[in-house]
């Protein structure tokens, strides 16, 4: 018995997890979220520009499509804490595929609070050059974005009013899904022109960032789906980060059970073997 459901084929592990997915989407438990201190990290430092005439906030759009569920509500979210407290966005990408996903995101928050582009927020687009684009960033923005994405020249957007290099900045968040966040803007940005910087990434991405936010270089971290669902609760706009929070635990439940399970069903096998008994 004990060989059979140690050898039970993949297939049905993956409809036990199906099955968690499937019934924590149509009937989720209401699970407490309580913010972390990197989440609130960001949520503070972009909350400490509130009253602050011209304060303005650079968000660097650096991933990809697949990784939308994780960092798309993180984006979403930040700007409408922005915008309700009238706070400037400057927006940029050094990915390509996520111009689109920086435009829906304008789209959704935008027209709430009766932001204008230009006057409340430029979206620069895409650029290449990376490494090098950063640093010419700080030297003059206006030099490596002479217009945004609609052909206006940034020198005369109301948006950018007082922005000539990174170092103006108040604030710059990174939501990367590589290694655009570790590569290119701390060595770049952080170190050269001294800029506070937050980040947003995938969950796996979150070890590879511990050292830099012991060191201060990266001031607060939106990790994954979970702390997306922190900062909308910060926020106080529950969305679809929360909601996804049901089935992320529920996967997790079920994955924890397995574990559990076979390696009892191990230990007893091995019991037995020592014993000369037959499982």
């Amino acid at each position: 018995m004990i060989e059979r459901l140690l050898s039970v084929d993949r297939r049905v592990i993956f409809l036990f997890v199906g099955f968690a997915v499937i019934a924590a989407t149509f009937w989720p438990v209401s699970l407490p979220i309580t913010p972390t201190a990197n989440v609130r990290n960001v949520y503070d430092a972009i909350e400490d520009l509130r009253n602050k005439e011209g304060a303005t906030v650079l968000m660097s759009f650096d991933y990809e499509p697949s990784t939308v569920p994780e960092l798309q509500p993180a984006a979403i979210n930040v700007l409408r804490q922005c915008f309700r407290h009238d706070i400037r966005v400057v927006i940029m990408a050094l990915v390509p595929s996520s111009v689109g996903l920086a435009q829906v995101a304008i789209d959704s928050v935008a027209p709430l609070f009766d932001k204008r582009p230009g006057r409340d927020w430029a979206f620069l687009g895409y650029k290449p050059g990376q490494q090098m684009l950063i640093i010419n960033m700080g030297q003059n923005i206006h030099s490596a974005f002479p217009v945004d994405v609609e052909g206006r020249s940034t020198r005369t957007m109301e948006a950018m009013s007082g922005i000539e290099g990174l170092g103006d900045f108040d604030y710059v968040l990174v939501l990367a899904s590589n290694e655009t966040l570790f590569q290119y803007w701390i060595p770049y940005g952080v170190d050269r022109y001294r800029v506070r910087r937050g980040g947003a990434g995938t969950a796996v991405m979150s070890p590879h960032a511990s050292p830099y936010l012991q060191s201060g270089q990266l001031a607060g971290l939106i990790s994954g789906i979970a702390g997306a669902a922190e900062y909308e609760t910060l926020v106080g706009a529950p969305g679809s980060a929360v909601r996804g929070m049901a089935p992320q635990t529920a996967v997790h439940g079920v994955i924890v059970l397995l574990i559990i399970v076979g390696n009892a069903m191990y230990l007893v096998q091995r019991r037995r073997a020592r014993s000369g008994g037959t499982a």
